[in-house]
């Protein structure tokens, strides 16, 4: 079971998650457990045309709805990975504007290509990760302004 720590509206949780086989994972908040089917998840988000928020959600649990939108500050939120891993590729650059839920990057972590998604709406500020680099939790991987 992997340990991971999350930051969910400026608190910080720890997570467990164990891959329990059949493309399904268990995920364990405190004494509370659940799991996740991952096809679920990938043909949920295809389906809603108002994505879901995947820069937290992608290796936690199942999200009842989309998010609101929040303004930007006008400074640039930045966006922090949850999940050490590698990024694979990046969709946006700098200077694209995006919605909210629109994939920014693709991060593999623990042989799982999860999609980094912009967690507001507004223009991409900066991108701080390349492919084929590392990351560590934590670290900023974009802002979006």
């Amino acid at each position: 079971m992997a340990k991971y720590k999350v930051n969910v509206d400026g608190k910080d949780y720890e997570v467990e998650i164990e891959n329990i086989g059949s493309g399904s994972l268990e995920i364990k908040l405190g004494d509370r457990k659940s799991t996740v089917v991952i096809e679920e998840l990938l043909e949920m988000s295809r389906q809603q045309s108002s994505p879901k928020q995947f820069y937290q959600t992608t290796s936690q649990a199942k999200v009842a709805s989309a998010p609101v939108s929040k303004p930007s500050s006008g400074k640039g939120e930045p966006v922090k990975a949850v999940m050490s891993g590698t990024v694979i590729s990046l969709i946006k650059k700098p200077g694209d504007k995006v919605a909210i839920g629109d994939v920014v990057l693709i991060l593999e972590a623990m042989k799982m290509e999860n999609e980094i998604s912009s967690p507001l709406d507004g223009i991409v500020k900066d991108i701080l990760v390349s492919p084929g680099k590392p990351i560590n939790t934590g670290d900023t991987l974009f802002t979006i302004g």
